[in-house]
């Protein structure tokens, strides 16, 4: 019954445009490349957007890994919280879901400067948690943003400005030995501020061979020129020397050790090793209806990491990307009219310089693989929204030329040469019913290459791209309604995605461990995201989430078995959260997050399924004021009724080892000193 309902709503997604969907009081500008704006308040928007601002509740966490910003958000999912070697996985509607290692189909953006490479790979290891202030999540295909791999969008804002100077330094500790110090510095000047942070983590990890060190570095400055101008420039430096990998057990090893790791990540000394420079400037510049806004970066990223096989087994890749956008902003009003034209370019550049070694059992070995891989993207786009009465419009268009090219350094000096260019577009309507009420809807496309990584990965073992792998395009079709109270904001969207050649992950007898990709034929996405905030007190508030997937392939030929109407791996059919949030007059905070995760399966087969969880996290803190210094305690529980569960789940692993156990119940406590 659900799934005709959804299918006939989908059908009604044709004849809609787009619109905004805001999860929290604060509500979004037009949202324009390069980054989303998280300073406006408008809801009369186009894109399913939740938007979140942390302030007490920064404090509460346990800064060890990015979902702790991410709770209670409909269409999101996240797996792989304490696998430090593969990052997050996080998908968006289904994006992402495919990633065996880092982020994959989502962008993310920081401060401004993208953080995901114009390939599409994406990682926050370099991200220092403990100064996120404000995050917003752009749910759905946005290419129209930000080009490929633009499934979703994940924008976060570090602390920019402050009152006055401080200094605070802090300290937390948890089981498996877990240890994090942190130093974050506040200067306040005649022309802005400057934000400065340090952070050091280590932990031995859950399970065996699952250690993990990351040392942090990062600045922030914000000036304020004139009042018309704004210049800011951050550097980030981060070096972790250390990231085991524990790696996927079977079930019947679940069953006798959940703590143990797979004995060939300890014969090969599975692991990675990261460390990452990067910089950028902004200036931003407004003449009375006129805005104009420019950017550039430098990151530099050296890599290594050790698989649990010889041949290939080590892999080193130094990687240099580099870019620069700008776009301006033209305003007009009349009596009845407010409309708001951008125009805008975002160029970027990468070079992957990338080595494959035989790994003999944890000691490098002869190299058998050399290639320098570039990723070239230039991206051009205009975007127009239009408001007239209770009406709001809006409509874009985008043409992205990216050029892929890989050259064999060894004997046999192979070559590629790829163009994927690609157009992506957007067009809504969002129209107030009465105040506080909207009803909207939306269509928009995005498109998402094959990372550098993916192409390089050769099932046939030879150098160059994998000439087989296509990119992956998708249309997304929604409808949605949002209200907004004195005490209860909730909404609602119901949406469609068509997506074709969908990139699929699976391994090979030959390389466990190693990920290799091909394309499915379609898939359809069916969903529905419900999203409600309650004030039940003027200290205490409920948030909750629900949402349905119903996402299967529609025309799939795996090897000659044809894998119509399954289920893709990856991503629970049900997905809930519900969470309670205090705030007492004295500064106690105290925040209750539970998390239902349905049954998912763990391969395109659809024969290993990962049964249902219900996992619930505490975390409170306590400020106390003793003279001129704020000291702030704080502690939490997670996973507080002790639930097994599994933290990963890897697609389509060879040898059914897809699981990766959580860790039971654990505790955290630490102490923040400002001044």
């Amino acid at each position: 019954m659900i799934n005709n309902t959804l299918r006939l709503l989908a059908a009604l997604f044709f004849l809609q445009t787009t619109s905004a969907q805001v999860d929290s009081l604060k509500t979004i500008k037009i949202i324009a490349n390069p980054a989303i704006s998280l300073e406006n308040s408008d809801f009369k928007q186009s894109f399913s957007v939740t938007s979140r601002t942390f302030d007490y509740a920064r404090d509460a966490k346990q800064q060890l890994s990015l979902d702790e910003y991410l709770q209670n958000i409909p269409g999101l999912f996240v797996l792989n919280r304490n696998n430090f070697s593969q990052d997050l996985r996080i998908a968006i509607r289904g994006f992402g879901a495919r990633s065996s290692f880092g982020i994959r189909g989502i962008k993310i953006v920081v401060d401004g400067i993208p953080e995901t490479t114009p390939d599409g790979q994406g990682q926050i290891d370099n991200l220092t948690l403990s100064i996120i202030d404000k995050l917003q999540v752009l749910r759905g295909p946005a290419s129209l943003l930000y080009g490929n791999a633009s499934g979703g969008t994940i924008n976060i804002q570090t602390i920019q400005d402050v009152d006055s100077t401080f200094i605070q330094a802090g300290a937390t500790v948890g089981n498996y030995n877990m240890l994090k110090y942190d130093l974050i510095a506040g200067i306040s000047h005649s022309k802005g501020s400057t934000i400065l942070s340090a952070a050091r983590t280590t932990t031995d990890g859950y399970r065996e061979h699952s250690a993990f060190e990351s040392n942090q570095f990062n600045m922030r400055s914000n000036f304020h020129l004139d009042a018309t101008s704004n210049l800011s420039f951050q550097l980030n430096y981060t070096d972790s020397p250390q990231a085991l990998d524990a790696g996927g057990l079977t079930l019947n090893e679940v069953t006798a050790n959940r703590r143990q790791a797979r004995s060939r990540n300890i014969q090969f000394d599975s692991q990675e090793q990261v460390r990452q420079l990067k910089t950028g400037l902004a200036y931003k510049k407004q003449w009375n209806a006129l805005g104009f806004n420019t950017y550039a970066f430098y990151n530099y990223r050296d890599f290594d990491n050790k698989l649990p096989f010889e041949s290939g087994g080590q892999v080193e890749l130094y990687r240099n990307y580099y870019g620069h956008g700008s776009y301006i902003t033209y305003d007009t009003k009349t009596q009845l009219l407010e409309n708001t034209l951008q125009v805008g370019y975002a160029f970027a550049w990468q070079a992957d310089q990338r080595q494959r070694f035989d790994n003999i059992e944890g000691v490098r070995g002869g190299s058998d693989f050399n290639q320098l891989e570039s990723f070239n993207s230039y991206g051009f786009y205009a975007i127009d929204n239009l408001q007239w009465d209770r009406w709001n419009f809006q409509g874009g268009l985008r043409y992205d030329i990216n050029q892929l090219k890989a050259e064999d350094r060894t004997i046999a000096a192979n070559s590629s040469d790829r163009n994927l260019n690609s157009f992506s577009g957007s067009l809504g309507i969002n129209y107030e019913l009465k105040e506080g009420r909207f009803f909207y809807g939306n269509v928009s496309t995005s498109f998402e290459t094959p990372a550098l990584t993916e192409l390089s990965a050769n099932p046939d073992g030879g150098t160059g791209f994998n000439p087989d792998l296509q990119p992956q395009q998708a249309v997304n079709y929604e409808l949605g309604y949002k209200s907004l109270s004195k005490k209860l904001m909730w909404n609602g969207a119901l949406f469609f995605i068509d997506t074709r050649d969908d990139l699929v992950p699976f391994e090979l007898a030959p390389f466990p461990d190693r990920t290799f990709y091909r394309n499915a034929g379609s898939t359809h996405r069916y969903g529905l995201e419900l999203f409600a905030d309650y004030r039940l007190a003027p200290q205490v508030s409920i948030q909750g989430s629900y949402t349905y997937s119903d996402f299967t392939y529609q025309n799939f030929n795996n090897n000659g078995t044809i894998l119509d109407g399954n289920q893709l791996p990856g991503i629970p059919e049900h997905l809930a959260t519900i969470g309670l949030t205090y705030r007492a007059n004295n500064g106690l905070f105290v925040q209750w997050n539970t998390n239902y995760r349905g049954e998912l399966f763990a391969n395109d087969a659809n024969t290993a399924s990962i049964e249902s969880a219900l996992i619930s996290d505490l975390n409170l803190s306590y400020p106390i004021k003793w003279d001129n210094a704020l000291i702030t305690l704080n502690g939490g529980i997670n996973n507080l009724f002790d639930v097994d569960y599994f933290d990963n789940v890897r697609l389509n692993a060879f040898g059914n080892r897809f699981y990766e156990p959580a860790p039971g119940i654990n505790f955290f406590a630490g102490v923040r000193v400002r001044i």
